[in-house]
């Protein structure tokens, strides 16, 4: 498959030190950026096997590898693009914006990715510059979904994570429910689940999730076209958490069925989130849940 994908990236050291993108420090940004820019690499075309007879390395994946372009978008000032190592920044090619403040670069994204709807790219996707894939079925599993349940669905990956050394949680998925009213103003009816039986491990469930943000999402070429001709396409609308989670995420709401991975099986279709920021907020809870049947 060709696939674009469209990542907003931002760093300010002057930004009040919220989010890592906002801190002094750039090393953070740095090593998210370059492992998300690793991963996507290596779903790309440039895998071999080695053949020990003759020393040499032929291809390898052909049924399943893609040929992937990353654009990374910035407002052309605040970001670390000049900090990466030569091989990462070569890969990725630059589009500076100039949105009305940093905070709006997502719709900026959302313009972008519009203006690539003539080159033809099976799939088109948003990421924010801390998500790191390290599944190579991911865009063969979007692809599917959408092939078997229609482009009228979307299915979003569950984000996760991990600490480097084993500890009582050893893998996180953060995106758990939002309260009860939040979610009633954002799914005023939810979207019954659906069951699939035909995946090869079995009967798999996907459902409306119980909160929609992915900090990603993937459209083929027939949903973001459908996308743009909507009355709300880049209405700018902010009221989902803030314009970051609302650029991510409620546009796409506004406009497709969102599905999930049930909690269940939620490693079906899932991203690494770049850290540990929620992680260490759960380190500080008083207690985790216990597993049912452990």
């Amino acid at each position: 498959m060709r696939i674009l994908i469209a990542i907003i990236h931002h760093w300010n050291p002057d930004g009040g030190g919220r989010h890592q993108s906002l801190r002094a420090n750039p090393a953070p940004r740095v090593q998210a950026l370059e492992e998300l820019i690793i991963a996507f690499s290596r779903l790309g075309h440039q895998q071999f096997h080695f053949h020990y007879g003759d020393k040499a390395a032929y291809a390898a994946n052909t049924s399943i590898r893609n040929l992937i372009d990353l654009h990374v978008i910035t407002d052309g000032t605040h970001h670390v693009l000049d900090k990466l190592t030569p091989p990462c920044r070569h890969r990725v090619k630059h589009f500076p914006a100039k949105p009305v403040n940093s905070l709006m670069l997502g719709f900026e994204v959302h313009k972008h990715l519009a203006s690539q709807l003539d080159n033809d790219y099976d799939l088109y996707a948003y990421f924010e510059d801390d998500l790191i894939i390290n599944d190579p079925f991911f865009f063969n599993k979007v692809m599917s979904f959408v092939n078997l349940i229609g482009n009228d669905s979307v299915l979003l990956p569950q984000r996760y994570e991990v600490l480097p050394i084993p500890s009582r949680v050893n893998k996180l998925f953060i995106d758990g429910s939002l309260p009860d009213h939040e979610l009633t103003e954002i799914f005023p009816v939810p979207t019954a689940p659906i069951e699939i039986d035909t995946w090869p491990l079995g009967k798999i469930s996907f459902e409306s999730p119980l909160n929609p943000h992915s900090g990603c999402f993937v459209l083929t070429h027939a949903q973001l076209s459908h996308w743009v001709q909507q009355s709300w396409w880049l209405d700018l609308d902010c009221s989902f958490i803030s314009p970051l989670e609302s650029a991510a995420t409620l546009g796409i709401l506004k406009t497709f069925k969102l599905f999930k991975p049930s909690f269940a099986m939620a490693s079906l279709l899932e991203v690494q989130h770049w850290g540990t920021n929620f992680l260490s907020i759960l380190a500080k809870a008083s207690s985790i849940s216990p597993i049912a049947n452990d």
